[in-house]
């Protein structure tokens, strides 16, 4: 089985891993999960990013969503995106996984079509994700809300599956 690995970097992010061949999700974790995720308070825990991606012969291609500012975004918070950014960068790196780091608008728009951008964007990720990958269990222990962060992992994994059916990996 081979996998595609799609990571939103963020403090409230998370990580999917989706076979390539039947979209189907095999493992994740958010970032903030509070059975276990890879941030703890302000933290990130790089030990259990590493583990989530470690020992995989089996990955055809991991999808970073690149980190940038955004406006109105305070230094510290561009400062502890782009940390995370370079966490996972460098774990893909250093593992030696394939990997593409799209941004924010190439991604969406492959996986949301023409619809137009706005504020419904994290509306429009879980709603894709809960639609394309049934199986990923959107809402954490003790939460009511699906969370954003696994539902755009899931959708940066589906864009890496698209990139890889047209050969552009």
């Amino acid at each position: 089985m081979a996998l595609v690995i799609g990571i939103d970097p963020g403090k409230k992010g998370g990580i999917v891993a989706l076979d390539l061949n039947t979209g189907f999700p095999v493992e994740w974790l958010a970032a903030d999960d509070p059975s276990g995720g890879y941030v703890a308070g302000k933290h990130y825990l790089d030990r259990v990013m590493a583990v989530f991606l470690e020992d995989r012969q089996d990955v055809a291609l991991c999808v970073l969503e690149r980190a940038g500012a955004r406006p109105m975004e305070g230094r510290t918070s561009c400062f502890t995106n782009g940390m995370g950014f370079g966490l996972w960068r460098g774990m893909i790196a250093a593992l030696n996984l394939p990997s593409i780091r799209p941004t924010p608008a190439s991604w969406q728009r492959q996986i949301f079509g023409t619809r137009p951008a706005g504020a419904d964007r994290k509306a429009r990720a879980i709603e894709t994700a809960m639609m394309r990958c049934p199986d990923l269990d959107l809402v954490l222990k003790r939460r009511r809300k699906p969370h954003d962060g696994l539902a755009d992992a899931a959708c940066l994994a589906l864009f890496g599956i698209a990139q890889l059916g047209k050969g552009a990996a």
